[in-house]
């Protein structure tokens, strides 16, 4: 009788016992280096208003300026232009949002110069700021330029860094409006 109770409270702690959780972070796959910046391309005055017009299109708000072009992606689309990697099975851009709340800021720039009755446009590297509002964590990063965020706590992982890096979506939207003026 003695051995049985032995063994069913050996059993019972057993079975109580929690399972450590496992969360795996991986790391977004860097895209190839994506030839983004045209320079010395000549446009019209109707050609730079069709810019203008295409880009509040494709940005969901009035483009007036382009030498910069600032715009906030809250929740869904965040993911759509950014990838910072996985948490388990979740998008890690997501899984900020889902505890944090986040938001993407994006700022984009033409160098705008007039020669005669043409528009010579320079673009640049769009500059992408990923916040985290909650912890005020911040990933600034670049067209091609990924960022390296050391995280302070990593969440039973060993790796303690996160990467962001421009999924090139966007810069590629912005090159097929160029193009197609």
């Amino acid at each position: 009788m003695k051995y049985f109770i032995f063994i069913s409270i050996i059993f019972f702690l057993i079975s109580c016992e929690v399972e450590e959780s496992k969360n795996v972070y991986l790391e977004p796959k860097a895209p190839p280096f994506f030839d983004y910046v045209q320079k010395n391309k000549r446009y019209t005055k109707d050609s730079i208003d069709n810019l203008k017009q295409n880009l509040s299109i494709l940005l969901g708000a009035e483009v007036t300026n382009l030498r910069e072009i600032k715009i906030n992606f809250d929740n869904a689309k965040i993911a759509d232009y950014i990838d910072c990697g996985r948490m388990n099975d979740e998008i890690y851009v997501d899984y900020i949002d889902r505890i944090f709340d986040s938001y993407l800021e994006v700022v984009i720039n033409f160098n705008l110069t007039q020669d005669k009755n043409n528009f010579i446009i320079n673009n640049k590297d769009i500059r992408y700021t990923f916040f985290s509002k909650e912890t005020g964590t911040r990933w600034k990063f670049k067209t091609n330029q990924p960022k390296v965020l050391l995280v302070g706590n990593p969440v039973y992982d060993d790796n303690p860094y996160r990467t962001c890096l421009s999924k090139n979506i966007l810069e590629s939207r912005i090159l097929n409006i160029l193009n197609n003026l």
